[in-house]
């Protein structure tokens, strides 16, 4: 599966419930920094994961980090950016 591939999957599929959001964001940001740059994406998918990486990058489970103003994000945050990057790419959720 190529780095796009693996990125639309993991973006479905933890839309799905087959990831929790702290897995999903470790995946998700491992691929946006350590490996997307290997492939060709349009300027709107780098766009999109780049935003979503900002998010991605910066999820913590924990409440003393999230206590820290505009430092970490929560669950919450990160599953609107998921939605929004959803919308953005056009990608429809089908089980």
């Amino acid at each position: 599966m190529s780095i796009k591939e693996q990125l639309y999957y993991l973006i479905k599929h933890v839309k799905l419930g087959n990831y929790d959001i702290n897995t999903f964001c470790d995946m998700f940001t491992n691929l946006v920094n350590l490996e997307m740059w290997k492939e060709e994406f349009t300027e709107k998918e780098t766009a999109v994961f780049n935003e979503l990486n900002k998010y991605t990058s910066r999820f913590s489970p924990f409440e003393e980090d999230l206590k820290l103003p505009n430092v970490f994000y929560d669950e919450k945050a990160i599953k609107e950016q998921i939605d929004i990057a959803l919308k953005d790419l056009e990608i429809d959720i089908v089980s």
